[in-house]
């Protein structure tokens, strides 16, 4: 049997980020707080809610292997970078993202390069309590049962 699975992110709501502004920078390399279209006070749990249903179509499409979609992701890239403690979040660099535009990017301080936080350690605690699809204390993604 060949398991499927969902690769790369899985699209966010347009009730959950202003997909305009993804247009227009690419990929965020720094924080945008900007590109959620929900409250700071209610963002966490509109998140959840949002990993429910793609987890929920996941299942329901007969995806083995299900993932949280990678709904409270700003991007791929900003979301590692920002738990280095070697970034500096105040004082972004500039760069040429892939549109040939100038764009905001991160900055490393030098000597520094460890771990600031863990930087998924949300999203799975969510899982490891929100969900029948994610077996209590597996690890992440999962096959479904």
């Amino acid at each position: 049997m060949i398991e499927t699975t969902v690769v790369g992110s899985y699209p966010q709501p347009d009730w959950l980020v202003d997909k305009s502004r993804y247009r227009q920078t690419v990929v965020p390399r720094i924080r945008m707080p900007e590109l959620w279209r929900v409250p700071p006070a209610h963002l966490g749990e509109a998140q959840d809610d949002a990993v429910r249903l793609a987890v929920g179509d996941m299942e329901s499409a007969g995806v083995d292997v299900v993932t949280d979609g990678e709904q409270r992701r700003e991007s791929y890239f900003n979301e590692f970078a920002n738990g280095l403690s070697g970034i500096d979040l105040e004082h972004p660099g500039e760069a040429i993202n892939r549109l040939g535009k100038r764009a905001s990017s991160e900055r490393s301080r030098p000597g520094e390069s460890s771990s600031r936080c863990p930087v998924r350690s949300r999203s799975r605690r969510w899982r490891r309590t929100s969900t029948t699809a994610i077996p209590s204390g597996s690890r992440w993604p999962t096959r479904r049962r």
